[in-house]
């Protein structure tokens, strides 16, 4: 849940982001604070951020699992944030937000959303990033992916959203199924730009499991976020991470320029859905994903590496 800043202290804080670049709120889930969720539970969230437990639902909420934590394995600082997975009368995806969410008992209905009128439920952002960074430990059941989901907009903006896309300025999306054995990776993955314009708000959701097939049990560390600034984006620009780019050839070849290719072994494509459809090493800058015979579409390509993740959607014709 986002803090009220007495006014003296707002007015610095805003001083200082405008000669900054704009960056998520507690980025590195470093400040906590406890919440009376009902009469008898106190739960305890990031600043900034929500959970399942202080959703619009009040009903839902003292119901539901408490899937968001701190923990005190972290990337950087003393704490990261900590989702897990929890079997209740259906599987509760770990899921946290910097908007607010709505819960719903049939899920397919559920959303986060950035309530535009209340303080405590957006974050208002008005910059064009190039890309998104992070750190994630992930220690998945079964086939479940991990998934982090941000959007860039103006006025009301929700996800999922099949109603207020046309509000999208920019989106960057980053999924895993890996293990990562306990250690910490980093990811990157770029903005992709929908408008020539500056966004409101932004609006992310981060999740330890696959959405509506997430698995109990599967566990998600997150640390220190942060937006990278390299160059201006356009919508007719290639969308690219201060790395840069993979591009598909034809449905039979991709190709990784500026990026090098060393730095990883491995490459995932999966569907528009999370279906892992093709998994590969990775030897060279070209990688051949004929064996998958794919049909043209959007796909989102995963590299993986010892210390290192690199995602980016892609349009095979």
């Amino acid at each position: 849940m986002k803090k009220i800043l007495p006014i003296a202290c707002s007015a610095l804080v805003f001083s200082i982001t405008v000669c900054a670049q704009e960056q998520f709120e507690n980025p590195g889930f470093e400040v906590w604070e406890d919440i009376l969720a009902s009469e008898q539970d106190t739960i305890r969230e990031p600043v900034d951020w929500s959970s399942l437990k202080t959703s619009d639902n009040s009903q839902l909420s003292s119901l539901a699992p408490d899937v968001c934590t701190r923990s005190s394995s972290s990337h950087t600082g003393n704490y990261s944030l900590e989702l897990t997975n929890v079997q209740s009368f259906v599987v509760a995806n770990g899921v946290a937000t910097n908007g607010r969410m709505h819960p719903n008992i049939n899920t397919t209905l559920s959303y986060m959303f950035t309530d535009t009128v209340d303080d405590q439920w957006h974050t208002p952002f008005t910059a064009r990033p190039d890309s998104l960074v992070g750190w994630f430990n992930y220690s998945p059941q079964e086939l479940d992916t991990m998934q982090i989901k941000v959007v860039l907009h103006q006025g009301f903006g929700k996800q999922p959203d099949p109603d207020y896309t046309m509000n999208w300025i920019a989106m960057a999306e980053f999924r895993s199924p890996q293990n990562t054995e306990g250690e910490w990776l980093r990811f990157s993955v770029p903005f992709s730009y929908f408008k020539d314009e500056n966004p409101e708000y932004v609006l992310a959701v981060l999740n330890s499991g696959a959405g509506y097939q997430a698995v109990a049990g599967s566990v998600l560390l997150l640390d220190d976020l942060e937006m990278i600034y390299n160059s201006p984006q356009s919508v007719d620009s290639r969308s690219f991470s201060e790395h840069g780019l993979i591009y598909a050839v034809d449905s039979r070849q991709l190709v990784l320029k500026d990026l090098d290719h060393t730095l990883y072994h491995a490459v995932w494509v999966h569907d528009i859905t999370g279906k892992q459809v093709w998994k590969g090493s990775l030897r060279s800058n070209k990688v051949d994903i004929s064996s998958a015979n794919l049909v043209p579409g959007l796909y989102l390509v995963n590299l993986q590496g010892e210390s290192e993740v690199f995602a980016q959607k892609i349009l095979l014709y």
